[in-house]
């Protein structure tokens, strides 16, 4: 490699000595070093670009952005707004992958690429020669695994695209960037929360939150750049027809999936806004995250949940509402003291001042079974505690909607909690929530119900 010195540098650059050497003291000239008291610059090093440079706002045109992954949903969602607002576009994209016709356009320069092999990730970066207002990183490889038969090949080709790519274009573009320049590097909820099906993936999402915060460490000083995380949930689109994807719904507070150009819109905004943020992860995941992690519990098992059924009967007000559903699992209404102690804690709720409403839904035909039950006979003895029947056969047949969401039980209190009863074929008992839109569910449920229902004492004689 050749080297030039500090005095043939400033010839070249047009900038006095004493700046380059205050640049090298600054380590802003990549791979100079010293050696004795002679500075060594790489003669294909690029002048770097000043910090206290910025965009004017009439070179607003003159703006260029460079998008890896251009060609998925949230790329081509991001291109519009940008082309709108008046950018020049630079995209990346897999060689052997489809290119939209809505992409071929005049202030678009797309560039085909392997993500598989350095050295063409390397000549795509070279081959710009424009300064950068920013970068994008949006290109994800992602396959399902068979863990008694693992693809290590599979493996290795996520974190290439996934990691190692977006490693080389930030270190090479950051290099044609100034002061006002930003990247955005976008990541997926499975860096925080791992992958039952897809390790490579989750912990590759994890690799480039972490990457983001080093680059921050590194070029913020060095380019005076900005680089944050988008950190995306579950977005529609492109894999919805996955059965997962609609599972996840239940789990989304918001209780839909994401749409693309939300995500493109929150990029642009770390893009072009957010001036003081910096090395962080923006998370846009419609509650999701926040959804298991503060606004429910764990699956606790029997001894934590019934400590807590017991914490919440004996501090419920007077004056405040209990609407519960009860569907006799098997292990409910037993011998067992911790059963025994839950069902007296009813009574000293209700003894309190507390209005409770309790929906027994079993099948009509197993009445004269419960009929022999001593719990239910007091229930039923009591005049404080408003008991109902819902047949459980008429609701499979006529009301299944209903069925998905009563599945085990629950208790509700007021708006505020709702405890929830777990299948009694595992070691877990049930969880507690306080997320509003659980809640709502099961109140509107419970008001369907009560119009179905009719007074227990009617069947239970």
């Amino acid at each position: 490699m050749e080297f030039l010195t500090v005095k043939e540098a400033s010839i070249l650059w047009n900038i006095s000595e004493r700046r380059i050497i205050n640049l090298l003291l600054a380590n802003r000239i990549p791979g100079a070093f010293k050696k004795g008291r002679r500075w060594n610059i790489p003669k294909d090093t690029r002048k770097p670009m000043d910090k206290r440079t910025k965009f004017s706002k009439q070179e607003i045109e003159k703006k260029v952005i460079v998008i890896a992954g251009i060609n998925s949903e949230i790329g081509k969602e991001l291109t519009k707004i940008l082309l709108e607002k008046g950018y020049f576009i630079i995209g990346f994209y897999q060689n052997n992958s489809a290119i939209d016709k809505e992409l071929v356009h005049e202030n678009i320069q797309l560039i085909a690429i392997d993500y598989f092999n350095r050295e063409s990730l390397l000549e795509a970066v070279r081959s710009i020669k424009m300064d950068l207002f920013g970068f994008v990183f949006m290109e994800i490889y992602f396959e399902l695994e068979d863990a008694l038969t693992f693809d290590y090949d599979k493996f290795e080709n996520s974190y290439k695209v996934n990691v190692f790519a977006a490693n080389i274009f930030v270190r090479e573009l950051v290099k044609r960037m100034n002061f006002e320049s930003s990247i955005v590097i976008v990541s997926s909820i499975e860096a925080y929360r791992g992958s039952f099906g897809a390790s490579a993936y989750a912990s590759a999402q994890a690799a480039k939150v972490n990457l983001v915060q080093t680059f921050a460490n590194i070029y913020t000083e060095m380019y005076g750049i900005r680089i944050n995380s988008l950190v995306a949930g579950w977005i529609g689109g492109v894999m919805e027809s996955d059965d997962s994807f609609h599972k996840a719904k239940e789990q989304i507070p918001m209780k839909r999936l994401g749409f693309p150009e939300e995500i493109a819109d929150d990029i642009y905004l770390l893009l072009t806004r957010h001036k003081y943020m910096n090395g962080s992860s923006l998370v846009s995941d419609g509650g999701y995250l926040s959804f298991d992690e503060q606004s429910k519990t764990e699956d606790l098992d029997s001894g934590k949940f019934y400590r807590i059924l017991d914490k919440f009967f004996a501090e419920t007000a007077s004056g405040s509402h209990m609407w519960i559903i009860s569907t006799m699992m098997e292990n409910e209404w037993n011998e067992d003291p911790a059963e025994r102690k839950f069902i007296q804690s009813n009574f000293d709720a209700v003894n309190r001042g507390v209005k409770m409403d309790r929906i027994f839904v079993f099948s009509k035909k197993n009445i004269s079974y419960y009929k022999k039950n001593k719990y239910i006979q007091r229930y039923l003895a009591s005049s404080k505690i408003v008991t109902k029947f819902v047949d459980l056969d008429e609701l499979k047949e006529k009301y299944p909607q209903l069925i998905k969401i009563i599945k085990q039980g629950w208790i509700g209190i007021d708006d505020y909690a709702l405890l929830v009863d777990l299948p009694s074929d595992g070691t877990s008992r049930g969880y507690v929530t306080m997320n509003k839109q659980e809640i709502s569910k099961a109140k509107k449920c419970f008001e369907e119900l009560e119009k179905l229902a009719i007074p227990l004492k009617e069947v239970i004689k």
